[in-house]
């Protein structure tokens, strides 16, 4: 019988062999290097035509209104929403200008604890988040918002999560003032 995987199981499984010696960043960026020494053709059982790369960019950018979200997240480990002064919805993520009304908002702190809306299991990420594959990511909703964000859930051994989980956001010690540098984890 023959095995069919794909380049990226086998990079996978290359990859899960040789974390154990190197740092992840090296192993991806060894066999990407490995793969583009190839000639870019057509795969054995594969169907696309893939040319594997690496792009790393530097560059700034602003958050703009939203920034304060990101500054407290940073530096306080701390979620903020913005409540319409007109229509009185709790917006999360914050919005500058209300979504149902376009009345103005003011930021108000939301509870760290959210209720799953929706989810979906991804069993393939980027370098960032390869070694927690297989993960989850959703909308989860505030205990104190109308509004929820698409954020990382972690799984916790489950194969997926239902609508309706109690969750609760956690934070990165080390933040950059990124999206990222908080996810949500499942109450027991």
């Amino acid at each position: 019988m023959i095995e069919l995987k794909t380049s990226t199981e086998k990079a996978r499984e290359t990859a899960r062999k040789e974390l154990k010696s190197e740092p992840l960043e090296s192993v991806i960026d060894r066999i990407i290097f490995e793969k583009l020494n190839q000639n870019p053709s057509i795969l054995e059982h594969e169907k696309y035509f893939e040319v594997p790369d690496k792009m790393v960019m530097f560059y700034k950018y602003s958050y703009g209104e939203q920034s304060r979200f990101f500054s407290e997240l940073m530096n306080s480990a701390e979620l903020y929403g913005s409540r319409c002064s007109k229509c009185g919805i709790l917006h999360f993520p914050p919005r500058s200008r209300c979504s149902e009304c376009y009345g103005e908002t003011e930021w108000k702190k939301v509870s760290n604890e959210g209720i799953v809306l929706s989810s979906t299991t991804s069993w393939y990420a980027t370098s960032e988040f390869f070694d927690k594959v297989p993960y989850a990511v959703g909308y989860v909703k505030p205990l104190d918002a109308d509004t929820g964000i698409l954020q990382r859930i972690d799984l916790k051994g489950r194969e997926k999560i239902e609508p309706g989980t109690k969750v609760i956001a956690k934070f990165k010690e080390k933040r950059t003032g990124v999206v990222s540098d908080f996810w949500y984890e499942i109450m027991e």
